[in-house]
């Protein structure tokens, strides 16, 4: 005697009867796995190439870009009550910094607190007086320093190995 089986209420599904069933319908496309590899290679490749261009002196190129992007904008952000003379000393010395950073008398690190201000002060879309002077002050610190550095010598030299 035997008994039939109704396979849908049964809880365990057999080995012998999950390897007769046919093949379920494919859910990706049969290139998809090639195109995903090839996405993550042209990734790598990208990745290296970003590195290698960073560290070769981009860095410096894509920082004085950023900072020459953001001062720009800037001047389309100063309060009425900021003067001429104001506009044109923070231009200056912000130009000074800039050209400081690209000849490396001024490190990343040392340009930080100005970057931090003038994100703070460009943060509502306007420059008060009071933002301008402090930023300049900052910037002219900066670039007094870069400055002593020049002249005490003190500037890194590269080690030979």
């Amino acid at each position: 005697m035997t008994v039939s089986e109704n396979t849908s209420t049964r809880r365990f599904v057999w080995p012998a009867d999950y390897y007769s069933t046919p093949l379920p319908a494919p859910v990706l496309p049969r290139w998809a796995p090639f195109g995903c590899g090839a996405v993550a290679v042209v990734v790598l490749i990208m990745v290296f190439a970003g590195g290698a261009f960073l560290s070769s002196g981009g860095f410096l190129e894509v920082m004085d870009f950023a900072i020459g992007m953001t001062v720009s904008e800037m001047t389309g952000q100063y309060a009425a009550d900021v003067t001429a003379a104001q506009k044109k000393s923070l231009d200056d010395a912000v130009v000074l910094l800039r050209k400081n950073f690209r000849e490396e008398k001024v490190s990343i690190v040392n340009l930080q607190p100005f970057l931090e201000r003038l994100r703070d002060a460009s943060s509502d879309k306007k420059i008060t007086p009071e933002e301008a002077s402090l930023l300049e002050d900052i910037a002219r610190r900066i670039n007094a320093r870069a400055q002593a550095r020049d002249h005490h010598g003190d500037r890194r030299q590269p080690t030979r190995g």
